[in-house]
């Protein structure tokens, strides 16, 4: 098999890994909310305890961030790489004009690939929340901060309205110094980004140690280290890729270290156990692993790859964002009006329950949501493909962020006439 350059071409397999990061998550939140039980199986008389893998489900959280720093990474090192190494260290990135340039352009394409499914995930709580079906309707201090997704900034609102909201600001900040982190991977190397990166989220451990500073967990230094990781290993990725061999050695042991992680580290399953020493280390396992996965799925191609390369787990990834959003709001409406739901109201509530009748629904919002929202924003680039299309012409010339900042504005105005 020839050797797989680097190109800016749809890595199915990447996406993929969404899904395991997606669903990981799902199954977790199931757990906990049907009660977080032991989970015992039976194969040939041999009893399997698979508490640990449900316990530790958090970590498609961590798969996410790695596999955002590592993507965004790869595709801006082969876009410069394809303009010449002369003008990556002193093209468009030495310019301040040109380096303000790709923060726009950057930032531009970030926005609209985040913020349109969360509005439709904000719209959907505000809908339910005014028929008194799900959560009350928020203050307006709180909304705001939530539509600018910066609700991180006041402790009483990091967890509210959705379960997984806390998270998204992690991301939503990465976005926002993701460019100077990339002119100091291109100029300083990334041996010096790591390094310097690991002081700062160390010493924001440090500071929540010292301080007990709660607010603290909420914000991006305590979680730098995925993102930059993630990229570090995409700068590799797109640079040299992987013989076949050792592409295929790295993704096995990556995969292997990633589900041996809840059994090394299970008496440290939640919370910020930091300090310990094994409380510093899981961070780095668990960063390695998800690294050598992906650096064995960007290597020359190899049978490992067909396990998250395949049709429907590509699909599953391809909706993971919008899995992300929807499942916790989804699966509690599930559990509340099950009783409606007839013959599945006698089942007898537990894991399987919830499993077997949440999962269709969230798949289900969830692609509606990607094919409704996520797909027409994506495809604004595109002139007359997408179901704006449909008006007759003036929306296709709207700017979609005008369309987010008029989005915004009707979210607000319909929470002040709901009071």
């Amino acid at each position: 098999m020839t050797s797989m350059r680097p190109t800016l071409a749809h890595l199915d397999a990447l996406t993929g890994v969404r899904a395991l990061a997606a669903l990981w998550v799902f199954v977790y939140h199931a757990w906990l909310a049907s009660g977080a039980k032991p989970v015992v199986i039976s194969l040939a008389g041999i009893a399997a305890d698979l508490t640990p893998w449900f316990a530790f489900g958090w970590l498609g959280l961590d798969i996410f961030f790695v596999l955002s720093g590592f993507l965004l990474t790869r595709q801006e090192w082969i876009r410069l790489e394809r303009k010449g190494s002369s003008e990556r260290s002193t093209g468009e990135l030495h310019s301040l004009g040109a380096f303000f340039a790709f923060c726009r352009t950057f930032l531009r394409k970030r926005i609209l690939r985040v913020y349109p499914a969360y509005y439709g995930c904000l719209t959907l709580l505000i809908a339910l929340a005014a028929t008194h079906v799900y959560m009350t309707l928020p203050g307006r201090l709180e909304m705001l901060l939530h539509l600018g997704m910066v609700h991180n900034a006041v402790d009483a609102y990091v967890s509210t309205m959705n379960g997984v909201f806390w998270t998204l600001p992690f991301e939503w900040q990465f976005y926002l110094i993701f460019p100077l982190l990339f002119v100091v991977l291109v100029r300083a190397g990334p041996w010096t980004l790591a390094i310097g990166v690991l002081a700062v989220v160390l010493a924001a451990k440090l500071y929540v140690h010292v301080t007990g500073d709660g607010i603290m967990h909420a914000q991006l230094p305590i979680r730098l280290d995925a993102f930059v990781f993630g990229m570090v290993a995409g700068r590799f990725a797109a640079q040299a890729p992987l013989l076949r061999r050792v592409a295929s050695l790295a993704f096995w042991a990556g995969l292997l270290a990633l589900l041996c992680t809840p059994i090394l580290f299970f008496d440290l399953p939640t919370g910020n156990h930091y300090y310990s020493l094994k409380g510093l280390v899981r961070p780095m396992w668990i960063q390695l692993a998800v690294i050598l996965m992906l650096l064995g799925m960007t290597g020359e191609r190899h049978p490992g790859v067909a396990i998250f390369g395949n049709r429907l787990v590509v699909g599953i990834g391809l909706i993971s964002y919008s899995i992300y959003l929807f499942h916790v709001p989804v699966m509690e409406l599930f559990i509340t009006h099950r009783a409606k739901l007839g013959a599945l109201a006698t089942l007898p509530f537990g894991l399987p329950l919830v499993l077997g009748g949440a999962l269709p629904l969230v798949l289900g919002v969830s692609y509606l949501s990607y094919k409704l929202i996520e797909q027409p924003f994506h495809k604004r680039r595109a002139p007359r493909q997408h179901w704006l299309s449909n008006t007759g012409g003036l929306l296709d010339r709207v700017d979609p962020l005008l369309v987010l900042l008029a989005w915004a504005a009707l979210l607000m105005i319909a929470l002040e006439l709901l009071r």
